[in-house]
């Protein structure tokens, strides 16, 4: 997985200034936590996210804190926006199945008959539960802060007096005082169960998280304001172990071909016209029309133009026809050779090979 977040940096780099078209392909989380997560979806991608209801002991303690109220809705909200910013799932609204879902809600034990049951009525492929597995942990503390903008007041008088060459210029030095710092650590787990197989995988996150106050009040902050947080924070952990994240890269393509062989000037012209052409119908967002084009830039060099051969790969896996993608990739390395293949256009077409595989292990 690191050498693709590798491959994607580069080509973003090398074609940062070419015309691209937009692909878009899931990243899994890295090595052996990536493939169990495969393993549990099966290419399957519905789900619907359920909050569990909190532990009897839990919610006495919360509830005298004025914090059990925000654990459901918040919890869930958060967990639900995320997994829809990684953009793989398609998550399924169950909220108005309000009884249904309370059954699910309040079960406590491990993955059941009648949960996968209610998962395959609700029509999901699977049920991502979140679940607080113990009482949060608060500690207020007092720390000698310094306050942001007094140090930036200080930077830009430094500046200034910089810039005149004035080495008189006094500067009230930004002074430390003691503030009031909450660590609230929330004890969270997300479990993604598949709903046909039962097979589940589980990511438990218990980290703190800092809220000061501001620079000088000595009080502890808000509680609620930092379980609030905490909870945002959580499910982006969760969702980093257990949602694929959905990252598009931009892959270039060819306005010109000056490998193709023929002699007539007047049809190498036409066939870079035509390749302009695609280009043109692909800033219009009308990738059919471009191919139309670039099909007929192939037709007028016989067959031979890598560049032609390189933007219908490039469109075809646009559009997911990926055995028909291969086939031009390779036709554009036969016919351009490695003076056209350069290491950056490899990178790409190793890319396409990855994706192709995932793809098909995931019909499997």
């Amino acid at each position: 997985m690191k050498r693709i977040i590798i491959i994607v940096f580069l080509i973003g780099i090398y074609f940062g200034c070419t015309t691209t078209i937009p692909i878009r392909f899931p990243k899994f989380p890295e090595d052996v936590q990536g493939k169990k997560l495969r393993d549990v979806l099966d290419g399957k991608k519905k789900i619907a996210v359920v909050a569990k209801d909190l532990p009897p002991a839990v919610r006495v303690v919360l509830d005298r804190r004025g914090l059990a109220s925000e654990w459901r809705e918040t919890i869930r909200s958060a967990m639900k926006t995320i997994l829809e910013e990684y953009g793989y799932y398609a998550v399924i609204d169950i909220d108005s199945r309000s009884q249904r879902y309370e059954e699910l809600a309040r079960t406590q034990t491990g993955i059941t008959r009648k949960q996968l049951a209610l998962g395959q009525e609700f029509a999901v492929d699977h049920l991502f539960f979140v679940n607080m597995t113990a009482l949060p942990r608060v500690e207020c503390k007092i720390e000698m802060l310094t306050d942001p903008l007094a140090v930036s007041i200080v930077a830009l008088q430094l500046a200034m007096a910089a810039s005149d060459k004035d080495t008189n210029v006094k500067t009230n030095q930004p002074v430390a005082l003691p503030t009031g710092v909450l660590y609230l650590t929330v004890f969270v787990e997300g479990t993604l169960v598949n709903v046909e197989t039962g097979k589940s995988l589980s990511y438990s996150v218990q980290e703190p998280y800092r809220l000061e106050n501001q620079v000088g009040n000595v009080q502890c902050p808000s509680e609620l304001v930092a379980f609030h947080n905490a909870l945002e924070s959580a499910t982006k952990k969760i969702a980093d172990k257990l949602s694929p994240k959905v990252v598009t890269i931009n892959l270039p393509l060819e306005k010109d071909d000056d490998m193709v062989k023929i002699d007539d000037k007047e049809t190498k012209k036409t066939i870079n016209i035509l390749l302009k052409d695609g280009i043109n119908w692909v800033k219009a967002g009308d990738i059919e029309q471009a191919i139309q084009s670039w099909q007929s830039a192939l037709d007028e060099s016989g067959g031979t133009s890598p560049s032609a051969y390189w933007n219908l790969a490039i469109a075809k896996w646009y559009l997911g026809d990926m055995e028909q993608a291969l086939k031009y990739f390779e036709q554009a390395s036969l016919r351009g050779g490695p003076k056209f293949l350069n290491s950056e256009k490899r990178k790409v077409i190793a890319l396409f090979k990855q994706e192709k595989k995932r793809m098909e292990e995931e019909k499997d």
